[in-house]
């Protein structure tokens, strides 16, 4: 009689939860006793540690610059993809023997792996809620005002959504992880491989060679810092370490030793051919002239012409149409220049003429005007750098966040896939 008891209990404790969504709840109620019970809590001052170390490299640069934009986007990645990473790498193997019985009980893959999938949802809204506050704390550039964002009408809101995407599916890809290692050891053993897969062929400040970069469409990462880049206004801002270079170097000295005739062989050049065109010297009327030389900064106003001064003889002559209509030059061109200097037999005899030139870059910035040089360096960088696929638009960001949202639906289905067929491991 007592056997049958015990069989009857049996069979009642077996189909005591047979709903999925009973099973979600119970199983979700495990993994927050987990969170309590097996220090699964420590994921949280971890990842505001972690927003805090990148926080403190990143103040500085992110929204202020291209150089900074990228590689804030690509930190904060990081943080993303190691907090999300780290969450569930040990989440099934740990347990996967207790998996495994009570699937053979009754228990429904989809509802165990749906649980893990709204607890990890919750694990990784925290983490990022405490992210953006650290980065908050830290002072980070990022635009906090009403307004500034460009899906919603917060920018730290957007960026937050980003970073819990990139989170979340790296989440997923380590519970799919975590459920075809059969041990935790197996699973950190294959993380550091993976991890270093996503960061290097992210696409983002490591250069890719042509044949691995269709290798960066596989990775979370390269979808993240597209759409923080993007976030952050990569293309609108100005590119500035060629120019922090350049003004590093003001104490160096250029120049040399060179020859009239080598400057004469540079007028062949396709840069001066492609300039011959351009004016170099307006054409010029009397009364240009006569307003140039009127002008008291050149002084000549006061000098005296016989018993007047120069300044009235030259307002006289403005007054006269007929004068200052006169013209007296033709516009001057490039191209006029270098085929005087080329046909010229006194220029030309002059070609093995050497001359010593000496001066430091400082002082080149200063002839050409250090401001006037920087706008142009940082303009034409920037240029050079822009990047389509870092477009600060609507259309750009949600076509990022749409797939890094397959990912984590691709994972979590590769998980109930696997964890289906964990009757069939015989370990």
């Amino acid at each position: 009689m007592s056997e049958k008891n015990k069989t009857g209990r049996s069979r009642l404790r077996r189909i005591r939860h047979t709903g999925r969504l009973d099973q979600v709840f119970i199983y979700l109620g495990k993994q927050l006793r987990f969170f309590i019970n097996q220090s699964d809590w420590k994921v949280l001052p971890m990842a505001a540690i972690i927003a805090g170390l990148v926080g403190m490299v990143i103040r500085r640069r992110f929204f202020v610059n291209m150089e900074g934009s990228l590689i804030g986007a690509f930190a904060l990645t990081c943080v993303a993809l190691w907090n999300g990473c780290f969450n569930s790498i040990q989440s099934v193997c740990r347990e996967r023997p207790i998996v495994k019985r009570e699937h053979r009980s009754g228990m429904h893959i989809s509802a165990y792996v749906t649980a893990h999938m709204i607890y990890q949802f919750m694990l990784c809204a925290a983490q990022t809620a405490l992210t953006m506050f650290v980065l908050r704390q830290l002072s980070v550039p990022i635009p906090r005002g009403y307004g500034s964002g460009l899906i919603t009408p917060w920018m730290i809101f957007d960026i937050g959504l980003t970073m819990f995407l990139i989170s979340y599916a790296a989440d997923m890809m380590s519970l799919f992880l975590s459920s075809i290692s059969h041990t935790t050891t197996g699973a950190m053993t294959i993380m550091p491989f993976i991890l270093i897969f996503q960061l290097v062929f992210s696409g983002g400040v490591i250069p890719l060679p042509e044949w691995s970069r269709p290798l960066s469409n596989f990775t979370i990462t390269n979808y993240g810092i597209r759409a923080l880049a993007a976030q952050s206004g990569y293309n609108e801002l100005p590119m500035t370490s060629v120019w922090n270079t350049l003004s590093g170097m003001k104490g160096s000295e250029i120049g040399g030793t060179v020859t009239f005739g080598e400057i004469l062989d540079k007028l062949d050049s396709p840069v001066v051919a492609e300039k011959r065109e351009k004016v170099v010297v307006k054409s010029m009327t009397a009364g240009d002239i006569v307003r140039i030389l009127a002008d008291p900064s050149t002084g000549l106003r006061e000098k005296t012409v016989g018993d007047t001064t120069l300044g009235t003889v030259l307002d006289e002559l403005q007054k006269d149409p007929d004068f200052s209509g006169q013209k007296v030059s033709d516009p001057l061109t490039v191209g006029e220049i270098v085929d005087f200097l080329k046909t010229n037999q006194t220029v030309q005899a002059q070609r093995d003429k050497s001359f010593t030139v000496k001066m430091t870059v400082g002082e080149m910035l200063n002839i050409l005007g250090e401001e006037n040089v920087k706008s142009f360096v940082q303009r034409k960088t920037a240029e050079a750098a822009y990047k389509p696929e870092y477009e600060s638009s609507t259309r750009n960001i949600v076509k990022n966040w749409l797939l890094l949202a397959l990912f984590i639906f691709i994972f979590a289905a590769l998980s109930t896939i696997v964890l289906e067929l964990i009757d069939k491991d015989k370990r």
